[in-house]
């Protein structure tokens, strides 16, 4: 386990911790013999900007797929290691799994906390994290879903302005013209491409 990150080990005791201090939950399923947690513990847990956003923005919780049951059924948890970001309710806001590296992980955590701010109404603060994780890695293949959430809180902090919200998906189809999120066009007119 990496030293300097500070784990619980209980459901509920994490989830009381996340209302006092109103954060998000990380919980990680592990289990005996899995490489991709000793990678995790070995290579991403030790970069100093997952530290840094492990303990500044998250409760975290470690719990064994195969020992507790009722927190693996609730989360319907098969692989490990695997990552949940959830609410001070327990409710599930982003899903990974599989070892990931560093930039990658760093990446995940800035998206599940985005994820898990807007439906609070805490769009500033997602949009924020979202603009940083767009301006340091604009590249990586979840950055097309981080500008989708972006341009969401945009819309929703905007009380709606529709406008805004096509401009913004307008520039996800240019950046990102092959992904899913570019799929995702709500209108009847055909997207600007181009």
């Amino acid at each position: 386990m990496s030293e300097s990150l500070f784990w619980l080990e209980d459901f509920e005791q994490a989830l009381v911790a996340a209302r006092q201090r109103h954060q998000p939950v990380l919980l990680m399923f592990v289990r005996e013999g899995c490489a991709g947690c000793a990678k995790m513990e070995a290579i991403t847990y030790r970069d100093a900007a997952v530290q840094a956003e492990l303990t500044e923005g998250f409760i975290l919780l470690r719990q064994d797929i195969q020992r507790d049951r009722l927190v693996r059924v609730r989360y319907a948890a098969v692989w490990t290691p695997s990552f949940y970001v959830l609410d001070v309710r327990g409710a599930a806001h982003h899903v990974e799994l599989g070892y990931l590296p560093p930039e990658d992980f760093w990446l995940v955590l800035r998206l599940g906390r985005a994820k898990e701010l807007v439906p609070r109404g805490r769009y500033p603060e997602a949009i924020a994290l979202l603009n940083e994780a767009l301006e340091r890695f604009p590249d990586h293949p979840l950055a097309a879903q981080a500008m989708l959430w972006w341009a969401i809180a945009r819309y929703l902090n905007s009380g709606g302005d529709s406008r805004q919200f096509r401009q913004d998906l307008s520039a996800l189809l240019r950046r990102y013209p092959n992904s899913p999120e570019a799929r995702r066009w709500p209108w009847s007119d055909p997207p600007p491409f181009g």
